[in-house]
């Protein structure tokens, strides 16, 4: 996929830490399972879209696809992690007033 292995794991990562902090900060009625599996998946898309560049078709074989799967698990290992540390806004504090 992407020459450097390490850059890669590093910025997904980071990717997946930024989106968990953010989600438990904005959306307080998101659980926290729904949190982790989007937090840990979204940046595949990201990975994906540099795979492509500018490309009009790519064909993804079968060790791109077993490693955007440990992708996935690492960014959902690191939202989880993310989670233990960043707690989430009440659900409370963010309602709407009523008149």
């Amino acid at each position: 996929m992407i020459d450097s292995a390490v850059f890669l794991i590093g910025a997904y990562g980071a990717m997946a830490a930024g989106l968990s902090a953010t989600v438990a900060k904005v959306s307080p009625t998101i659980g926290s399972r729904l949190r982790h599996l989007f937090s840990g998946a979204a940046p595949l898309a990201a990975v994906l879209a540099a795979r492509l560049e500018g490309a009009s078709s790519v064909t993804l074989d079968g060790m791109d696809l077993f490693s955007a799967g440990g992708l996935v698990i690492i960014g959902v290992v690191t939202s989880s992690v993310v989670g233990r540390f960043v707690p989430t806004i009440d659900a409370t504090d963010r309602r709407l007033t009523t008149r």
